[in-house]
């Protein structure tokens, strides 16, 4: 049951993933780093998704979204799974992708 959910939320990062990356090419928009990275991000933290304890990112400022993401990285915040997820990312690509949900 456990690996089936985790190829689920695979396949949905994939095709957000795909999908943002299409849309972006037919709107003629340049695809950001941030952007690109952020595509996963969305398989649990996009409003019609996120369940309870989940935030939607895209109401969560661009420093708050740092400020966390980088005590999950250091084991300074508790956490079920992001704390795995923000151990691979530079302080730059955090800063991308924040500012990339800034936007909204």
């Amino acid at each position: 049951m456990k690996h089936s959910r985790l190829f689920a939320a695979g396949l949905v990062a994939s095709l957000a993933m795909a999908g943002t990356a299409s849309q972006a090419i037919a709107d003629n928009d340049e695809i950001t780093r941030g952007q690109l990275m952020a595509a996963s991000c969305k398989a649990c933290h996009n409003a019609a998704a996120a369940e309870k304890g989940v935030p939607d990112l895209s109401r969560v400022s661009a420093g708050v979204i740092q400020s966390q993401m980088r005590a999950f990285r250091d084991g300074e915040r508790d956490a079920t799974i992001m704390d795995r997820h923000a151990r691979g990312y530079t302080d730059e690509e955090i800063e991308a992708m924040s500012v990339y949900f800034a936007r909204f």
